[in-house]
This record gives C-alpha cells, sequence and structure tokens, in this order.
C-alpha cells in the first residue's frame, strides 16, 4: 500500500500532535507526581512534628532517658533557670510528697513541655519511675505508665506556656526502694531544653527508728519508776 505526499504529510502531522499531546499528558502526570510528593512531604512534616514533639505530653517512649525527640537538638548545658523542690526532705511508705517545679524568681523565662518523676538511689533503680502522681487534673497534666507502674510520671497535656507546677506523689506502700529524689526534664522551646534536673535526696523514714525511739521513752520511764521506788 503506497500513501501518497498528503496522506504522508497528514500522517506525520497527526503523530506529531499525539507526540505533544503525550508529552503533555507525560509533563501534567509529572506535574501531578510532584504535587503530591510535595503534599505528602508537608504531611510528614506535620505528623513528624507531632509525633516527635509530643504537645500533649504522651512522651511515654522517653520515660527511661527522660530525652524528648527534637532532632537534631541536644540538650541545654547552661544552667536551667527553674527549681524542682519538694515538701519535706523525708518520706514515708504510702505518704505524699507535694513537688513543685517553677521558673527561678524574676526570670522571664517559661517553659511549654515537662517530665517529672520520682526515682530511687538504688543502683539497679535509678533508670525508673516509682510512686503514683495522684489527684492529677487530666486536662492540664498527662499522666504516663512508666516501667509499669501506673501514673508513675506526668507531663504537660499542651504546649501551653507556664512558670509553675506543683503536683501530689503517693510514695510506694513498701520500702524497697531506699532513699529517692525526684527528676524532672523541662522544655523551653524547640531548640531550648534541658534533660534530668534532680531534686535533693528524700531520706526513708523507717519504723525501725520510732521503735527505737518509744523503746528509749519507756526504758527512761522505767528508770525513772524505779529511782522513786529506792
Amino acid at each position: 500500500m503506497y500513501l501518497s505526499w498528503d496522506a504522508l504529510n497528514t500522517l506525520e502531522l497527526l503523530t506529531t500532535e499525539a507526540d505533544v499531546q503525550e508529552e503533555m499528558n507525560g509533563s501534567r502526570d509529572e506535574m501531578s507526581l510532584k504535587g503530591l510528593m510535595l503534599l505528602l512531604g508537608v504531611v510528614c512534616v506535620c505528623c513528624v512534628e507531632e509525633c516527635v514533639c509530643f504537645p500533649n505530653g504522651s512522651v511515654a517512649y522517653s520515660c527511661g532517658s527522660m530525652m524528648p525527640g527534637h532532632p537534631p537538638y541536644m540538650p541545654s548545658t547552661s544552667s536551667p533557670p527553674f527549681t524542682l523542690s519538694t515538701s519535706g526532705s523525708t518520706y514515708r511508705p504510702g505518704g505524699v510528697v507535694s513537688v513543685m517545679v517553677e521558673v527561678e524568681q524574676g526570670s522571664p523565662t517559661e517553659f511549654r513541655g515537662f517530665m517529672l518523676q520520682a526515682r530511687s538511689r538504688k543502683p539497679h533503680d535509678l533508670s525508673w519511675s516509682i510512686g503514683t502522681f495522684i489527684n492529677v487534673d487530666t486536662s492540664l497534666f498527662t499522666l504516663l505508665h512508666c516501667n509499669n507502674m501506673k501514673n508513675s510520671t506526668v507531663s504537660q497535656a499542651s504546649g501551653e506556656k507556664r512558670k509553675k507546677v506543683q503536683l501530689s506523689w503517693k510514695a510506694p506502700s513498701n520500702s524497697n526502694y531506699g532513699d529517692i529524689y525526684f527528676s524532672a526534664s523541662l522544655v523551653q522551646d524547640y531548640t531550648t531544653f534541658w534533660v534530668r534536673m534532680n531534686s535533693s535526696t528524700l531520706k526513708l523514714e523507717t519504723s525501725g527508728a520510732a521503735s527505737a525511739g518509744m523503746f528509749s521513752s519507756s526504758t527512761l520511764l522505767i528508770i525513772t519508776l524505779l529511782s522513786a521506788y529506792w
């Protein structure tokens, strides 16, 4: 079969138009793919920021290290403008201790996030939270079950700025943990944060000391009575 020049020219024109259309379709597909990838990237960034920053305080993966996931930033080495204090220097098994984290007086600093827990001074328990935070307003704070201990850690429930946090902690009912301390991580913003700021040690009050005191009093009473008799 032979085609005339006119037919060949027409066929060539149609072929060229088809190639142009195909190229345009390919460009549109490529642009659509790029747009989709860009959108996916934005979504991923948002998700990562949400998952890493945890403005709602759901940071259970940090139970041991108490390290916020803020890559590529590392904890600040400067002196933290915060104080971590307790209502006493001792505690009793099953007793309640008031714990307060606040900005140093006169400092304009505020913190958006925090993690707070109690730990034992015993070497094998240094990395695990103990006890339970009680009477916590869950609209303001998030309770975490670290070390398989319910409500043993507390953090923020939002990214709201604050200067002070005061919470109640209930000690374990047994005396297996010995002396303890409280540890807190504070987040000023995404790039500035302090990890594991520790309180002074709280000594364990034992029943033995109380028994010794009672024994001494009883002994003194007996001696006094004997002296009066003789």
